[in-house]
């Protein structure tokens, strides 16, 4: 009876997550203009710049280097990246702090015309810092960059998804 009863409720609630239109996220659908692009502003080897290559590859977008290129060009206009204290603690040493990345970027046709005005992304994470745990403080700090890299390039993906 047991058995009965709880694979019923699995079935519920699979069947509510099938009707509530929740699916994967896939690859942004990307306008064949942007099928080849340049980007502009920030190196490629590594942080922001390498997290936005990888995830132009994988949404089937060709990154190219050179500017006699026919391509679509991406120039960051801006990146930001912020640490923030959130809080202190009654030893008025800080106990939480909050890390910012905010992108402004332009998208051009190859022919230098703008295909998307200036647009900025952000994204925001916090976390708790101990002063006795410095090492692995700085390691968390290191893994939420990526995350908030990764986010940031979502967001990208996104707005590019829109234009047609």
């Amino acid at each position: 009876m047991k058995r009965v009863v709880s694979n019923s409720v699995i079935a519920l609630l699979f069947m509510t997550l099938l009707g509530c239109g929740f699916h994967l996220r896939g690859a942004a659908d990307i306008s064949d203009d942007l099928k080849t692009m340049r980007i502009e502003g920030v190196g490629l080897q590594r942080d922001i710049g390498l997290y936005l290559k990888r995830g132009l590859v994988s949404n089937g977008i060709l990154v190219v280097d050179g500017e006699n290129v026919d391509a679509a060009v991406l120039r960051i206009t801006d990146n930001k990246f912020d640490r923030r204290v959130l809080s202190v603690g009654s030893s008025a040493k800080v106990s939480e702090y909050e890390l910012l990345g905010e992108i402004t970027f332009t998208v051009l046709d190859p022919e230098g015309k703008v295909l998307a005005a200036e647009q900025r992304v952000q994204a925001q994470r916090d976390y708790q810092f101990d002063e006795d745990e410095v090492l692995g403080r700085e390691s968390e700090e290191t893994l939420l960059r990526d995350q908030l890299n990764q986010q940031l390039v979502q967001s990208i993906l996104r707005r590019l998804s829109f234009i047609k």
